[in-house]
C-alpha cells in the first residue's frame, strides 16, 4: 500500500508540473507601461482604446489603455483592424515606443491592399493606427462586452414610483458584429395614468473595404406619449465610418425602412416604407468620461409629406473599476402622428451602471 501512495504523488507532482509548465506558456505575451510597470500574461483583445491581458494572479481581464503601452511581447495571431479600414490576420511587435511591425499571415487573402509588405510580409505602422485585435485562439463569448445601468426614483408626492433602464450589448469580430439594446422608462403616480416607454433594437453589420460595411436591424418602441403600443422598424442598407481609431468613431449610414406601426388608440395599423439616413458616433477616450450618441432621419415613400427621426445622446461617468453613472436623452419626433398623439416626445435619464 505504501507503494502504492508514492506512485499515486509522483504522479500528482508530475501532473502539477504539468499543468504549471502550460500555464507559464500560456501567460507568454509581455507589456511594459510607460511608467516601467511589466505585465506577463495572455493578450486577449484591443478595443476601444483598452487592451485586456489575463494574467494567473487575476480572476479577470486587467485593463491596460492601449495609449499606455510602452512596447509589447508576443507570439499569438490576432485578426486585426487598422484605422485605414484594412483587416488581416498576423503577428504583431513592438519595434518603438510609437510603432507596430506587423507580420502578415496568408497576405494573398487580403482584400484591401494598400499598404505595401516588405520581403518577409511585413510592415510597420503608427501605434494610434492599430484600432481592433482580437486572439484568434480566443473563445466566442470572450469578444463581446456591454454595460447595463439602472435608475430609480422614489417620492411621497403624488406616491411617485419611477424606475429606467439603460443597457447595451456588443460582439466586435474580423469580419461581422452585432449589438443588442434595451432602454426602458415606467412612471406611476397618483391621479395620472402610467408613463411607459420601452426601446430596443438589434443590428448585424458586415464589414467590408475600405472601412465601409452593410447592416440590418430591428428597432421596436412602444411609447404611451406618442400612444404607439408597438413601432417596429426593419431596416437594411450601408454605411461607411468617417472616423475609426481607437480613441473614437464616426460613421454615417443610408438605407430603406418598412415601418408597422400599432396604436393605443381605436385606430388601424399602418405600414410605411422610408428613406433613411443616419449617423452614430463614440468618443470613449476622453479622461473618466463617455459621449456616444445617434440620429436617424426617415423620409417616408407612402405617405406624402411625412417625416420622422429619432435622436439619442449619453454621458458615461467612470468612477472606479468597471462601475459608472450615465445621462442619457432620448427623443422622438413625427410631424404626422396618430390622431391625439404629441408629436415629440422626449426622455431623460440618469443612472448608476457596470460594464463588462
Amino acid at each position: 500500500m505504501e507503494f502504492v501512495a508514492k506512485k499515486i504523488r509522483f504522479f500528482l507532482v508530475i501532473l502539477l508540473l504539468h499543468g504549471f509548465c502550460l500555464t507559464l506558456n500560456a501567460q507568454n505575451d509581455t507589456l511594459r507601461l510607460s511608467n516601467e510597470d511589466l505585465i506577463v500574461g495572455k493578450i486577449s483583445y484591443l478595443d476601444k482604446g483598452i487592451l485586456y491581458i489575463k494574467t494567473v494572479y487575476s480572476n479577470v481581464d486587467i485593463q491596460v489603455k492601449w495609449k499606455e503601452v510602452s512596447s509589447l511581447q508576443t507570439t499569438n495571431q490576432f485578426f486585426i483592424t487598422l484605422e485605414n479600414g484594412e483587416r488581416l490576420v498576423g503577428n504583431i511587435n513592438s519595434i518603438s515606443k510609437d510603432s507596430i511591425q506587423i507580420s502578415v499571415v496568408n497576405p494573398s487573402a487580403r482584400i484591401l491592399k494598400v499598404i505595401s509588405l516588405d520581403e518577409k510580409n511585413r510592415f510597420l505602422i503608427e501605434k494610434e493606427e492599430l484600432v481592433l485585435l482580437n486572439e484568434i485562439n480566443e473563445s466566442f463569448a470572450s469578444r463581446f462586452n456591454g454595460d447595463i445601468s439602472l435608475g430609480f426614483n422614489i417620492a411621497r408626492s403624488n406616491r411617485l414610483r419611477q424606475f429606467s433602464v439603460l443597457s447595451h450589448l456588443n460582439y466586435n469580430g474580423s469580419k461581422w458584429g452585432f449589438y443588442l439594446t434595451f432602454n426602458a422608462i415606467r412612471s406611476i403616480q397618483e391621479s395620472t395614468n402610467a408613463i411607459k416607454r420601452y426601446q430596443a433594437s438589434g443590428a448585424f453589420v458586415l464589414f467590408l473595404p475600405n472601412d465601409w460595411f452593410l447592416i440590418g436591424s430591428e428597432n421596436l418602441l412602444s411609447n404611451t406619449q406618442q400612444l404607439i403600443r408597438l413601432r417596429a422598424n426593419t431596416i437594411v442598407g450601408f454605411g461607411k465610418y468617417l472616423i475609426h481609431t481607437n480613441h473614437s468613431y464616426w460613421n454615417i449610414q443610408a438605407g430603406i425602412n418598412n415601418n408597422n406601426e400599432d396604436f393605443l388608440s381605436d385606430l388601424p395599423s399602418n405600414q410605411s416604407f422610408e428613406a433613411i439616413l443616419g449617423t452614430d458616433f463614440n468618443f470613449f477616450d476622453v479622461g473618466v468620461f463617455n459621449f456616444t450618441g445617434s440620429w436617424v432621419y426617415y423620409k417616408s415613400f407612402s405617405e406624402k409629406g411625412r417625416n420622422r427621426s429619432d435622436a439619442s445622446f449619453n454621458v458615461r461617468y467612470n468612477f472606479v473599476e468597471d462601475f459608472f453613472l450615465k445621462v442619457g436623452i432620448s427623443m422622438n419626433y413625427d410631424n404626422m402622428p396618430t390622431f391625439g398623439a404629441s408629436d415629440f416626445d422626449y426622455v431623460i435619464q440618469s443612472t448608476l451602471g457596470w460594464k463588462f
